[in-house]
């Protein structure tokens, strides 16, 4: 899941903003993330800086056009506070008129910015209580337009600031859950008034009142928005995971995957399907795998109910570990003959997919274009977004992750001393290593493998496998003696040294590791060969090595011995 921001994998903590007497925030940031549940916090030295950070886009409303702005929900975690602390010292609110009518200034200002976006206001007033002027205090509140509860004192004083960020805190809170509750009512009401012109719309409203849910810790609320939404699987998966409602979390996964499992796509882009598949298990995977400390085990649980029967297998990570590799396994298939089908992919390197970038909501793209310091995104059609997706998976080894995921499975059923279904992930992780080219730990694999068909008297098997360790042998002999990493040695167990004087001796047969580098090619110009009647024949020696041969003599063998010939070089003297 680290593919994931940190936005979708953790529930969201309330943000609160302090602005002004810097000196006390560290104390009160200390505080706040002490508490249960923790509080985030800004720290803002000027008013300005708040001003600046709570302003909105001077651009005129336009209704949404995706399901989902990309930084709405890290926006709402990391810049946009639900409670503004203002703090003013007291030797200004008490002190000569100027500095009154700056307090006043500042306080209007802060009004103006927060009051848009329906942000909670706090006031707090540093100094000691019994030099504080309770006219003045009263007259700061009216001025704020904040009532008594949102009016503090805070003494920063060792013997009193305990208490002061005790009420502090308790204070944030409160009003922390107001707003988030005020801005989940707010749309609440859109959705039950249906004021949405398309589906999409609802499905982007009920995920905002989830998540403000979430804020809140309103678990029951959240979970029956994100049921609402759907798309937002994960969060549904994660909220009934947490509550340790495991059947639960495995039959919505499953009703998620029956609905989307199937989709009718143009064959060029349906491996997009497919690595969507993959993920969808890669990530519910881990969520039941990081779980499961947590909660009972598999075999206490009901398995599922009449309508929905559950096997023991689907409340096991190592399954869905498996059904992500398969899923990555059709991706790599479709892909392949996507870019092999394509007759004008020679056109989708003509650079144009480096222009191409994530859009402002999530799950779309644009083409960036930019002039001088200005830049916008364009939209691109379905054929452009097409080249572009074939382009960038062509740079994706699917291979090294269908790998993880097997050693994934592999590890966990060898954990629990399931060898037969771990040798089946070993088998499928040597095949892969195989086709990548890596037969030194292909072949560590194999070995394993081969023991335990050996042991279980797995004959057919034992076969198939005995075959790749072979490939896998000839192949590594074949490289390190090309390479020179390896030479053959005498019988006196000298090193032999290969020079135009001393020449080397192989016997190169139909079972020689090395028959791949020398291969012979017969071709018969007439259907049938008569016994003293002429024929032609060409033979053709074919070699990968890079090196020239010559041929003193050829001898031919026919299964008629009286037939057999040899030709001579020639040009050498024998």
């Amino acid at each position: 899941m680290e593919e994931y921001p940190e936005e979708l994998r953790s529930p969201p903590v309330a943000l609160v903003a302090l602005v002004g007497c810097s000196e006390q925030h560290g104390a009160i940031i200390t505080h706040l993330l002490s508490q249960q549940p923790p509080i985030n916090t800004l720290a803002l030295p000027e008013f300005a800086q708040l001003t600046h950070l709570l302003q909105r886009s001077s651009s005129s409303y336009s209704p949404p056009t995706g399901f989902l702005k990309r930084d709405w929900l890290a926006k709402h975690r990391t810049k946009i506070p639900a409670v503004v602390a203002a703090f003013f010292s007291w030797d200004h609110v008490s002190g000569d008129p100027a500095q009154w009518v700056q307090v006043c200034s500042d306080l209007d200002d802060l009004k103006a910015s927060i009051r848009p976006r329906n942000t909670k206001l706090l006031l707090a007033v540093v100094g000691k209580s019994e030099d504080i002027s309770e006219d003045r205090l009263l007259a700061l509140g009216k001025r704020a337009e904040v009532d008594s509860k949102s009016l503090l004192l805070y003494n920063p004083d060792p013997s009193q600031l305990d208490n002061s960020l005790q009420r502090l805190s308790a204070r944030f809170s409160e009003l922390g859950a107001t707003f988030y509750k005020d801005e989940g009512r707010r749309i609440k009401a859109r959705i039950e008034k249906k004021n949405f012109s398309t589906p999409d719309l609802q499905v982007h409203y009920c995920f905002k009142v989830a998540v403000y849910a979430e804020f809140q810790r309103d678990w029951a609320e959240a979970l029956r928005f994100y049921e609402d939404a759907y798309h937002a699987l994960l969060g549904i998966c994660t909220l009934l995971l947490h509550g340790g409602k495991l059947n639960e979390a495995v039959a919505w996964f499953r009703q998620h995957i029956e609905s989307y499992k199937t989709l009718d796509a143009p064959p060029e882009v349906i491996f997009l399907h497919w690595e969507w598949l993959s993920r969808q298990f890669l990530v519910f995977a881990e969520l039941l795998d990081s779980s499961s400390a947590t909660l009972p085990s598999a075999s206490s649980q009901p398995l599922g109910t009449a309508n929905q029967p559950l096997n023991e297998w689907e409340f096991h990570p190592a399954y869905y570990y498996q059904s992500a590799a398969q899923y990555m396994k059709e991706k790599r298939s479709a892909l392949e003959l996507a870019v092999s089908n394509s007759e004008t992919f020679n056109e989708y390197d003509d650079g144009s997919a480096e222009s191409v970038v994530p859009s402002v909501y999530i799950g779309q793209f644009g083409r960036l274009l930019e002039q001088g310091d200005d830049s916008a995104i364009q939209p691109i059609t379905d054929d452009e977004y097409t080249r572009y997706v074939i382009a960038e998976g062509k740079g994706f080894q699917d291979s090294f992750e269908i790998i993880a995921l097997l050693k994934k499975c592999n590890e966990m059923h060898s954990n629990r001393k399931f060898q037969r279904m771990g040798s089946l992930y070993a088998f499928q992780i040597s095949r892969e290593n195989f086709s990548l080219g890596d037969f030194r730990n292909a072949k560590q694999f194999f070995d394993g493998v081969a023991n335990l068909c050996r042991q279980e008297g797995w004959v057919t098997l034992l076969w198939e496998v005995l075959g790749y360790l072979r490939e896998c042998s000839r192949k590594q002999e074949i490289f390190a003696f090309i390479s020179g990493e390896s030479r053959p040695e005498t019988l006196n167990g000298l090193d032999l040294k290969v020079t135009g004087d001393n020449t080397l001796h192989l016997e190169i047969d139909l079972v020689s590791p090395l028959r791949s580098v020398l291969l012979a090619s017969v071709a018969f110009h007439e259907k049938i060969l008569k016994s003293g009647v002429s024929s032609s024949i060409t033979i053709s020696l074919l070699s990968p090595l890079p090196l020239s041969f010559e041929i003193d003599q050829l001898e031919v063998q026919f299964n008629q011995s009286q037939c057999n010939f040899i030709i001579m070089n020639a040009q050498k003297v024998h």
